[in-house]
């Protein structure tokens, strides 16, 4: 598993690998969310669950992150940590997924990059090899 940044023009991108499909969603959310704060401070005392549908596995993380941007900016909550269970069939993809953390403290968390939304430029999940790997380009 792993992740890392990406050079994109006026935003911010991500890779992210890793050797399930699971893991994968999981690393996605991680990477968001350290561009954003310091998720080493985020304490994962409150649990929030997603569940979501899709036609595809890219446009399923694109809902997966999206939703959990937009309960950081309702609720004021960033994470810290992500379980994703995704299955795959003839119809499309599904995901259930938690997320924990706490709401934002500025002090506390050190937040570095304010993040507008999940952007589709460049987005693709795919499977090379042993691993499945993903490319996300974020909005500032």
């Amino acid at each position: 598993m792993g992740r890392r940044l990406i050079d994109v023009e006026a935003d911010i991108g991500f890779e992210v690998w890793a050797p399930d499909l699971n893991s994968l969603f999981e690393e996605a959310a991680l990477a968001m969310y350290e561009i954003m704060v310091d998720v080493e401070r985020v304490d994962p005392s409150m649990e929030r669950e997603v569940e979501l549908k899709s036609d595809d596995l890219s446009l399923l993380l694109h809902s997966w992150l999206s939703e959990l941007l937009y309960i950081t900016d309702v609720e004021g909550l960033v994470f810290s940590k992500f379980e994703a269970t995704v299955k795959r069939d003839d119809r499309g993809a599904e995901l259930r997924g938690k997320a924990w953390g706490e709401p934002v403290d500025p002090v506390k968390h050190n937040p570095k990059t304010e993040v507008k939304a999940v952007t589709y430029y460049k987005l693709r999940v795919e499977r090379k090899g042993d691993y499945w790997r993903a490319v996300v380009v974020l909005d500032l």
